[in-house]
C-alpha cells in the first residue's frame, strides 16, 4: 500500500511538472485576451482570482452548472484540509480552534459529513448532465467518465467510513504520519480505507493526463493571463525569428 502511494504521487508530480514545462515552452504567436479584459497586470491577477474562486466565466455561461461546479470545489477542498487537520496535525488544529479532542473529533464527523454529501450530489448531476444533454453527451469522452467515476467513488468510500464507522481513527493516524516520515506501518484493517486509498491514488496518478489537470492549466490560458494592452505595447510572435531565417 505504501508503495503505490509514493508510486502515484510521483507519477502525479512529474506529470504535472512535464505538463506545466511543455505549456511554459509554448509558443503565443498571437495577442487574444478575452475582451473586455484588463490591461495592467494587476487587473491580469483580479481576472484570473475571479477565476479560480468564483467561476466568473461559467457563471455567465451556465447558472445551474456553476452552482454544481462551484460547490464540489470548494467541498473538496475543505474536505483536503478536513483530511490535513484530522490526520496530520490533529493535535494542533484542535488547539488552534480552542477544543477538546473529542468536540474536535464531533466538529470533524459533522463538518466531514457535511461537505462529504455535498461533494458526492454535484457528481451525480454531473454524470445525469453527460446522459440528457444531447450536446454534451456528443463531446462526452471515455476519459470524463472515468474522471466522475473515480471523484465519485473515492469521496463514497469516505463517506462511508465516516457514517458506518468502519475506521479506528487512530491507526489511519499512524498509518498517515508513518507515510509522511517515510516510516511506513500496516494501514489500518478496513475494506472501505483500503478501497479508498487504492481510489485516490489511481485518482492523483491520472490528474496530469486528464482534464482534471484544469487545476493548473487555467493559470497558462492565454485568454485570461494575457492583458489587453495591444495598442500601448506590442506583442512580438516569437515565431517570426524562425520564418524570417526560412
Amino acid at each position: 500500500m505504501a508503495a503505490l502511494i509514493y508510486l502515484s504521487v510521483a507519477v502525479f508530480l512529474l506529470g504535472m511538472g512535464w505538463r506545466v514545462f511543455t505549456w511554459l515552452r509554448a509558443p503565443v504567436p498571437l495577442k487574444i485576451p478575452l475582451t473586455p479584459g484588463p490591461t495592467t497586470a494587476a487587473g491580469v491577477v483580479g481576472r484570473m482570482a475571479g477565476e479560480v474562486f468564483l467561476f466568473r466565466s461559467l457563471f455567465d455561461a451556465d447558472r445551474t452548472l456553476w452552482v454544481a461546479a462551484w460547490i464540489f470545489h470548494v467541498s473538496l477542498v475543505l474536505l483536503a484540509v478536513g483530511h490535513v487537520a484530522g490526520l496530520v496535525v490533529p493535535d494542533f488544529a484542535a488547539s488552534t480552534l480552542d477544543l477538546t479532542p473529542a468536540q474536535f473529533s464531533h466538529l470533524a464527523y459533522v463538518t466531514g459529513g457535511v461537505f462529504g454529501i455535498l461533494a458526492v450530489v454535484p457528481l451525480i448531476y454531473l454524470f445525469i448532465r453527460r446522459f440528457t444533454m444531447e450536446r454534451v453527451r456528443h463531446v462526452s469522452t471515455l476519459s470524463d467518465y472515468l474522471a466522475l467515476a473515480l471523484l465519485f467513488f473515492a469521496i463514497q468510500t469516505g463517506n462511508h467510513m465516516r457514517f458506518m464507522g468502519d475506521l479506528d481513527i487512530v491507526q489511519a493516524r499512524e498509518f498517515v504520519a508513518g507515510l509522511l516520515t517515510f516510516r511506513p506501518v500496516p494501514p489500518p484493517h478496513s475494506g472501505p480505507f483500503v478501497a479508498h486509498m487504492l481510489l485516490v491514488c489511481v485518482l492523483v496518478a491520472y490528474i496530469p493526463f486528464s482534464k482534471l489537470m484544469h487545476l493548473g492549466g487555467i493559470f497558462f490560458s492565454p485568454t485570461l493571463n494575457q492583458p489587453n494592452d495591444s495598442r500601448q505595447q506590442r506583442h512580438v510572435n516569437p515565431w517570426d525569428h524562425e520564418a524570417s531565417k526560412a
